[in-house]
Formats: structure tokens, sequence, C-alpha cells
């Protein structure tokens, strides 16, 4: 249960930059960043030329290095022309190599499926062939199937031996497929030939995590925070590792240092919040809740969430401040949301002893909800007390035919019948509430009860 939290809380802590909360929050998928197409070092570095090391690759005839010259020149310049050259001098007789090269001028023009179809049709003339497989496997992971691509780079990696890419993007598809402790050794072997890579630095990490190697993970961290103090992320991610170790006090000092240093962001500000409300101090995750508030990025249910944790911690002012600030600033608001915010609004009323006030907000809510039995139940608690006893049977009648409310809804129609000395029919109500919920309590209640109608 730690790891599945500690996992959640990264995926929601923007540890990667922008890049990554948008992969996470859709689909949970690990980003890659400087190990993608969209970056040219690691596009040269990954197709490099289009010659070949013969004992691994195919060996081309002087007929087809002459075409090679020829389409040599629209390589880098009209991709769609070098493509529709060697296309057309195809022939069954045409070797691996010129294939492969229409694959990666595909792969270098983002059509994936026409990249791997070439590559394919290229390992069947020439099955020894190791780029054809690494680039495949390449191919896969830019089209999300991990689980298709980790045959190709573990082929490509016994074919041609281990580099940091093939390593790093296995580690990658291990990471993306739940197989944790395989990515890491993975990441390992990765970092070994290219050890400053964030990428396979940062899945090293998260690799630590989900294997429950949390205390590793925190000394790395440690070790990349002293090299590079300022960035945020090193702080937010070690802040959730220590979270994921019940440390608190430890976490609270990232996030604030990260505050102080003005590295923080709307997500590590509630964070914090949530901390100092866990630790039981609202007064101190008022003010950190307020100012990620003022974060439009922040979404409107995380406030509201914000808002109900403090009014369980009793600080019902600060609660419907923060709401009330919500629906100032904020254009719209869900439906859902809204009622959300009635509610909270009411038990904050409710708690500071504002009748009234409270009624009024219930009847909005049980007008646009009209199967909030927690309402419903409120509502009928504020009738009751102004001795309008008819309003709260409606009320009370109503929760006790909504689902999960109908032995509460019994009970406080019980206590009524009770009031007008109606022993039989609160007798009847109490055992339908016991038989839907047994409690110790109800059948006293009942059994004193039905000693009052044999007296009577």
């Amino acid at each position: 249960m730690k790891h599945t939290f500690l996992r959640l809380s990264i995926a929601f802590g923007g540890l990667f930059g922008p890049a990554y909360l948008a992969n996470s929050a859709s689909d949970g998928v690990y980003p890659l960043t400087e190990n993608s197409w969209s970056n040219p070092e690691f596009k040269k570095r990954f197709l490099g030329s289009y010659g070949f090391d013969m004992e691994i690759n195919p060996k081309i005839t002087s007929e087809e290095a002459e075409l090679l010259g020829v389409v040599a020149e629209f390589m880098n310049t009209d991709t769609g022309e070098a493509i529709r050259q060697l296309e057309a001098a195809i022939t069954p007789e045409t070797s691996a190599a010129i294939i492969y090269t229409i694959g990666s001028l595909y792969l270098q023009e983002g059509e994936l499926d026409k990249a791997i179809e070439r590559y394919r049709t290229s390992i069947e003339r020439f099955p020894n062939f190791f780029r054809a497989y690494q680039n495949i496997g390449y191919a896969l992971v830019q089209k999300g199937d991990y689980v298709g691509a980790k045959p190709m780079l573990v082929e490509a990696i016994e074919i041609g031996g281990g580099n940091g890419t093939l390593y790093g993007l296995l580690g990658y598809c291990f990471l993306n497929t739940g197989d944790a402790s395989f990515a890491l050794d993975s990441y390992r072997q990765a970092l070994l030939f290219q050890p400053d890579s964030n990428d396979w630095l940062l899945g090293k990490l998260n690799s630590l995590l989900d294997t429950g190697m949390t205390q590793e993970a925190i000394a790395m961290l440690s070790d990349m925070i002293e090299k590079d103090p300022s960035n945020a992320n090193f702080w937010m991610m070690q802040a959730n590792a220590f979270m994921g170790e019940s440390d608190h006090e430890k976490a609270i000092a990232n996030l604030e240092l990260l505050d102080r240093m003005g590295g923080n962001s709307p997500r590590s500000l509630a964070l914090l919040g949530d901390l100092f409300l866990n630790e039981n101090l609202p007064h101190l995750a008022v003010e950190r809740y307020k100012k990620a508030a003022g974060f439009s990025e922040l979404s409107t249910d995380k406030i509201i969430r914000m808002a109900e944790g403090l009014g369980a911690r009793g600080a019902h002012s600060d609660a419907v401040e923060l709401v009330n600030e919500l629906n100032s600033a904020r254009a719209t608001i869900s439906p859902k949301e809204q009622l959300m915010i009635l509610n909270l609004q009411a038990e904050a009323s409710i708690a500071m002893g504002r009748a009234d006030e409270a009624a009024s907000i219930l009847e909005d809510i049980v007008a646009q909800d009209p199967l909030n039995g927690k309402a419903l139940l409120s509502l009928g608690d504020y009738y009751r007390s102004k001795e309008d006893l008819e309003n709260a049977m409606i009320q009370y009648e109503r929760a006790s035919k909504v689902k999960g409310f109908e032995s509460k809804g019994l009970i406080a129609l019980a206590r009524v019948e009770v009031t007008l000395r109606d022993y039989a029919n609160a007798v009847s109500r109490l055992k339908r509430a016991n038989a839907l919920d047994p409690k110790d309590y109800l059948e006293d209640y009942i059994r004193r009860l039905e000693a009052v109608l044999r007296s009577s």
C-alpha cells in the first residue's frame, strides 16, 4: 500500500516537468525526454549514418551503393523523394540494407507502421540484422507497444552487444509494463554507458521506488540534489520518497525549502498543506492552501478537497473562505463541484451554529440533488429543532428511501414518532432499521419501547 501511494504522489506531484505531467495524468506512462525523437542529438546518435558494420549488418552491392549515392542528397532535404526513389528500385534481390534504409527514412518521417514493416522485411532478408532490431524496438516504443519492443531490444543486445541507449530503452519498456526489478537492472546497465543521462537516472529512481528500495532512492536523490540544488523536481521527488517512508517531518522540510527557494508549484504547496493538516496543524495548512489556490492550474476538485480537509479539522471559516474565493475566481464550476461546495458550506454553517443559513443551503442542495441522503437528514434535523415535525418527517422519509441512508432515515423517523408518543410505529421502524444495519443500541431501544407499549 505504501508504494502504491508513493507512485501516485509522484505522478501527481509534477516531478519531471510539464511533459511528464501531461503523460502521467492521462495514461500513467513514464516519459522519455532527452532520449526521444524530438531531440536532434538523440536522432543523430540513434540512426547514425546509413553505412553498416558488415559483421552484424548486411552488405550492399555496387549498384546499391551507387543508388544510395544518388539519393543521399535528398535524405536530409527531401526525405519523401529519397523514399520514392528507393521504393521504386526494390526488387526481390534488393539487399536488406536498402530495405532498412527505407525503414529508417520512414522512422525519420514519423511513419512508424511503414518503418516497422520495412525493418521486418530487412530482417527476413538478413536475420542477424542488429540495427533493424534496434530500430524496430525504438519504433515500437514510440507507438507505446512496450511488450512488443522488449524482445526486439533484447535481440539487438544479443547480436550487437549492449549500449546505453538499448539498455535504457529496455529499462523504459520494463518500467512501463510493471517489471520494476528488470527495469532497475537495465537502467543500471544503461548508466554504465551513459552515466549522465537524466532519462536513465530518473528511470532508475522510479524502479527503486517501485521495488520498495526507497532508502536507496532517497540517497540517490541526495546526491542529485547536491549536484543540482536548484532542481525543484529532485526536492519534490525526495519529499514523496520521505512520505513513502512515513517520514513526514523530512517531507515537510523538503517542501518548505522548495517554497523558500521559489521553486514551489500548486501541487507542492497543496501537498505541504496536506502534510500540515495530517499533523493537525490546520493554521499552517490554510496558508499553503490559499497560496496553492492562487494558481489557475490547480483543479477545482482539489481545492474543494482541501477545504473539506480544513472543515474536518474544525477550521470551518477557513474552509468556507477557500471555496468562496473559488466561486468568485473560477468562471466555470461543474454542477457536481457546485454541489460539493454547497455541502461544505452547509456543514460549516451547522458547525458554526448558523442554523437558518444552513437550512437555506440544504434546501438548495436537495432541490438540485433529491437523493442526497446526508442533506435530507440534516434538513430534517433542522425542522425538528424548530419543532416543525411534519416537515422533519417528510425529509426523513425521503432519506429512508435513499440507498445507504435507509437505516438512518428510519431511526430519525422513529425518534419523531417517540416524541409524538406513537410507540407502535416507532418500534416498527426501528425493527426495520435494525434488520438493515444491526446495532446493539437499537435492540436495547426496541426492548425499552416495547416495555412502554405493554405497560400502556
